[in-house]
């Protein structure tokens, strides 16, 4: 009833498509991401799944440049 497998698949380099390393993210005072690194190989399906608040959606708008600082 409680069967969990575990798959460890070797990637190469040339496999991953979107590589991010040690995002952080701060808005003012609050430390909204921390230290987080994440890589997405081609032709996967990849989903970013937590509580609310956790900072799912400030980590895609980073990877989108939505969060860009405009001068």
């Amino acid at each position: 009833m409680n069967d969990m497998r575990v798959t460890i698949r070797t990637t190469e380099m040339n496999d991953i498509k979107i590589s991010a390393s040690g995002v952080d993210v701060h808005y003012g005072d609050t430390h909204a991401i921390k230290d987080v690194s994440v890589e997405i190989e081609d032709n996967t399906v990849t989903a970013f799944i937590g509580p609310s608040g956790c900072g799912k959606s400030t980590f895609l708008r980073c990877l989108n440049r939505m969060n860009d600082t405009i001068d």
